[in-house]
């Protein structure tokens, strides 16, 4: 359902169609890949709860061309509902054109007994620095509705200024957050991003329970090659402790 009392979201339904907040931008023209795959993720989970197919855990998006700030249309396909796993498809499409394909499984819990002790929290991400290297631009961008902070290990958290999409997503915002493990990975070494661009084709999470609170930590690191390709990785953390694993397949495009 809608949660009404909140700021404008990042993306408004239109009917069946969303249209793009100017802080759902990217970097580099287009719309930024962290804000269409946590739309495509946000729909998904509006259909596990309408479906009752449990926790959404993991997610993984094809991000297959540039996303126009233009009115969008996501279209979901239940493809499984089985007794404690469930499995969905939502695609995303900008005048009838595919831009984005996202699919995710979802498993209802059932209590097990003597499983391993929950690690702890790092630290309160709310009494955090800020991250003095955040990117900004010319131009409105999902940075702007981003609260970064850093913590002593050099890890970022962040949480989202405003939602994502008019309804409950906590599982989407971890794609706002973690789609940034490149940046987060390669910005406090500056002769790292020099003369190069690094779009990722693709962004999977996984996560071992449900998202709890609004902070995301990412412990990211990345490893390119020489032939232009890459990967970007990291450990994810929420307000409980440890949360799961992001992966991101890298493009190393040379600036004009």
């Amino acid at each position: 359902m809608d949660s009404p009392g909140l700021p404008d979201p990042i993306f408004a339904r239109e009917g069946a169609r969303w249209r793009p907040h100017p802080e759902a931008g990217g970097p580099f023209g287009g719309l930024h890949g962290g804000a269409i795959s946590g739309l495509i993720v946000a729909e998904m989970e509006r259909q596990a709860r309408e479906h009752g197919l449990g926790s959404m855990l993991s997610a993984s998006v094809l991000l297959l061309r540039p996303a126009p700030p233009a009115l969008l249309e996501t279209r979901s396909e239940l493809l499984r509902k089985g007794g404690r796993t469930g499995a969905l498809e939502t695609v995303l499409l900008a005048d009838g054109k595919l831009i984005a394909k996202g699919m995710a499984s979802c498993i209802s819990p059932q209590p097990v007994a003597n499983t391993p002790a929950e690690p702890t929290l790092l630290c309160d991400p709310s009494s955090l620095p800020p991250w003095p290297l955040k990117p900004r631009f010319r131009q409105s961008t999902l940075f702007d509705a981003l609260d970064l902070r850093v913590d002593r290990e050099g890890m970022k958290w962040g949480r989202l200024l405003r939602p994502l999409v008019p309804f409950d997503h906590a599982f989407a915002s971890v794609f706002a957050i973690a789609d940034n493990a490149p940046p987060f990975s390669l910005r406090d070494h500056r002769h790292a991003l020099s003369g190069y661009t690094f779009p990722n084709v693709d962004l999977s999470v996984h996560a071992s329970r449900p998202v709890a609170g609004g902070w995301i930590g990412v412990k990211a690191r990345s490893d390119w090659r020489p032939e232009g390709m890459g990967l970007t990785d990291g450990e994810l953390y929420d307000e409980r402790g440890r949360l799961g694993h992001v992966c991101q397949t890298i493009v190393l495009v040379p600036q004009a």
